[in-house]
């Protein structure tokens, strides 16, 4: 079968075809907690060595205790949106069946409305055959009553 054009078409880039940034982007906007559970977790990390640094050990304790937190949280949303996006991986396959069936309908569907037309054509050139036909017929018939009339009227003129 023919392939038809659809918008469908380059809908979505597909993951393994792409860069490392345009990757780094997409998986950031399916999990956004993630980078900014990493970025809050680096903050406290790099607050915490600079208080170990200027000898704070009571806000340098502080800071690691929000990066265990920060960094815990981050792990929980990592999961979740592996979670979510599992199953929204799964619904999209089930989508792009459905979107693959309708292809295929629409498909049928031209293919019989172009069958229906050629019919259509088909039936237009018998008419215009028999049309034709019909007119040759009448137009000799025409003649030979023209004819006929010529006859008639040279017959009728002699005698006068």
């Amino acid at each position: 079968m023919s392939h038809l054009p659809s918008s469908f078409d380059g809908a979505e880039q597909d993951v393994d075809d792409m860069t490392f940034y345009e990757k780094m982007i997409f998986h950031c906007k399916q999990q956004p907690l993630v980078p900014l559970g990493t970025l809050a977790t680096s903050v406290a990390v790099i607050l915490a060595a600079q208080n170990v640094r200027s000898g704070n050990k009571r806000k340098a304790q502080k800071y690691f205790r929000w990066r265990v937190g920060l960094q815990g949280a981050t792990l929980v949303a990592l999961v979740a949106g592996s979670f979510i996006y599992g199953t929204s991986q799964k619904d999209r396959q089930s989508k792009e069946d459905q979107l693959r069936e309708k292809a295929k309908l629409r498909e049928n569907l031209w293919i019989q409305e172009l069958e229906r037309r050629d019919q259509e054509t088909q039936q237009r050139k018998l008419r215009a055959e028999l049309a034709r036909a019909k007119t040759q017929a009448l137009e000799s018939e025409a003649e030979q009553l023209q004819s006929e009339l010529d006859n008639v009227s040279k017959g009728s003129g002699k005698r006068n």
